[in-house]
């Protein structure tokens, strides 16, 4: 049997489209001459649809497209697709369900199953979120098709072992896929939804090829690809034998029909598409994917980056002439009287590199009305030490001027803050951290400089300036970063014990004093104010700020000493 795995981007909310990217699909699937065809887990909707599943209609409409699909592909391939329903457990609740789409008919088949959320500890917010609209579900379903007998698997897996798919209870409690294996298969179906992170594919491979060896079958994996809001999918949808060697893998990063036949043996060829060679060049793709998706998905084309002249907003608006194109992005320099000719130089070198256009929009005047007009108001107050009112005014008028811009172009404007100046807050609300969505927040100091270097050697046009010169917000004479912080190369790995302990084992900065790993935790701390009021972060990292991050605003860290 001819199995096609349908690497979908699906939109949420847009039932209609989506229904047409399945349809498109599948056409190119029967034309290979699938027998089946088998779509992400809520590919009909959309993977995060959150809300939309209490909207009057919402689940009738996906009904409704069910039933378009049936009649469409009357005489063609089988489908599975995946799509809520309305559920027979719970009153006021869906299901997360596989439906199978066959000979002008529709009928569930499978329902997905939720782990317990305390078992893995990097399960994801969205997962408890789940529980607001899907039922908990019972078991896995079985099809029969062309003699062959497919267990189909609704779920995501994690980056470890204890809680991945196959482990679902504990304590007692039942294990969905040991029971569908106990009922007889010849090959499990995985339809998922996984997004990307640091290390994701190899660890999904090696749990899956696990998988097919342990339960002798054959397993096919199709998995989502596209951004949705801050989670980006990265594709790469898997066969694997019966002994657990992987038979095809789909393409990354990019819709993909893959199609492997179950009734003979493949060797490793072309049906398996590369797996990115290092970090650097996954998180490219992932932030370019994720951005162009968010902006269209959104209803734009355009957007706008402030260019500083360094390096971070230099790598922002590089992915975004990736995603969306050099005459969509329009770059703003803003100097003031503190810029150095340097930064306006490298900016502009920058922006002529990638063909993008670019507008000058001087500051000083602006400054100069700011204080004017703010002196009587401070005047009522007696100035603090290390006060930095004007170094955010300055900010916070760069932050005016781009979304002005925006307002006027019809564009989004993208945020160029990295992960370590969102954890300890070294950014001014209202100001560079305004913003649709923030590129780069999930990638430390370091990390953005490695990606840059990756870019630049696989043909990128970064200037060599933006690389060695000392960072710097440049809001006041001969400012550095590391008048405030410590250097990224020491903060970033103190960062990553305290945001992903159990990831990293408590070991990337075992020689670092106790007093600046309480003082970056006390900076991390204070900050959340500023996150909870920031733009989406595109999530790459294992441990990302937003909807699974989890800590309080009103509070503060005090703890007994040991």
């Amino acid at each position: 049997m001819k199995i096609a795995l349908l690497q979908c981007n699906s939109v949420n909310g847009d039932v209609v489209g989506n229904t047409q990217r399945i349809a498109t699909a599948m056409r190119q699937a029967a034309q290979a001459g699938a027998d089946l065809c088998v779509t992400p887990e809520l590919a009909l909707c959309g993977v995060t649809p959150g809300h939309f599943l209490q909207l009057d209609g919402f689940v009738k409409g996906c009904l409704r497209a069910l039933d378009t699909l049936a009649a469409t592909f009357k005489d063609g391939p089988a489908l599975l697709v995946g799509t809520p329903v309305p559920s027979v457990y719970a009153t006021g609740l869906v299901s997360n369900v596989a439906v199978l789409v066959e000979q002008g008919n529709w009928q569930v088949v499978s329902r997905k199953v939720y782990r317990n959320l305390e078992q893995s500890w990097n399960m994801s917010v969205e997962q408890d979120e789940d529980a607001r609209y899907f039922d908990r579900g019972i078991s896995w379903g079985i099809v029969t098709l062309k003699g062959w007998r497919l267990g189909i698997a609704l779920c995501e897996q994690t980056l470890n072992e204890d809680g991945s798919f196959w482990n679902v209870g504990h304590g007692g409690s039942h294990n969905a896929l040991t029971e569908l294996m106990r009922r007889g298969v010849d090959t499990l179906v995985h339809m998922a939804a996984s997004p990307f992170r640091q290390g994701s594919q190899d660890a999904r491979e090696r749990l899956l090829s696990h998988v097919a060896a342990r339960h002798h079958v054959h397993l096919f994996s199709v998995n989502m690809v596209g951004g949705n809001d801050c989670r980006v999918f990265n594709g790469q949808s898997c066969v694997f034998d019966p002994t657990g060697q992987l038979l095809a893998r789909g393409r990354a990063f990019t819709e993909d029909v893959l199609t492997v036949n179950t009734a003979q043996g493949q060797e490793l060829n072309e049906n398996v598409q590369p797996l990115c060679s290092c970090d650097e060049e996954a998180y490219w793709h992932a932030l370019v994917l994720g951005t162009r998706d968010f902006v269209r998905k959104c209803g734009g084309q355009k957007a706008i980056v402030a260019l500083s002249g360094g390096m971070d907003s230099a790598l922002v608006a590089c992915v975004a002439v990736a995603a969306l194109g050099a005459d969509n992005v329009t770059g703003v320099l803003m100097p003031s009287p503190f810029s150095s000719s340097g930064s306006l130089t490298d900016a502009a070198a920058l922006a002529a590199n990638l063909g993008m256009p670019t507008v000058t929009l001087p500051i000083k005047e602006l400054m100069q009305a700011y204080e004017t007009t703010l002196s009587p108001g401070f005047a009522l107050f007696a100035e603090r030490p290390h006060d930095v009112t004007l170094e955010n005014i300055q900010a916070r008028i760069r932050g005016t001027l781009v979304t002005a811009l925006a307002n006027r172009a019809g564009a989004l404007v993208l945020n160029a803050g990295n992960k370590s100046e969102v954890a300890v807050g070294y950014c001014t609300l209202y100001g560079d951290t305004v913003g649709a969505l923030a590129v780069i927040g999930d990638l430390t100091k370091t990390q953005v400089y490695s990606v840059g270097r990756w870019y630049n050697a696989h043909g990128g046009c970064i200037p060599e300036e933006i690389f060695v010169k000392a960072p710097s917000a440049e809001l006041r004479p001969n400012q550095k970063d590391e008048d405030s912080l410590p250097p990224y190369d020491v903060l970033d790995p103190v960062l990553q014990d305290l945001l992903c302990p159990l990831a990293s084992g408590g070991k990337q900065e075992d020689g670092a004093p106790d007093a600046l790993k309480h003082s970056v935790r006390d900076m991390v701390v204070r900050a959340e104010f500023k996150r909870r009021q920031m733009p989406p972060i595109l999530f790459v990292s294992r441990s990302s700020f937003g909807t699974g991050w989890r800590t309080p605003v009103a509070a503060t860290l005090r703890l007994p000493e040991a």
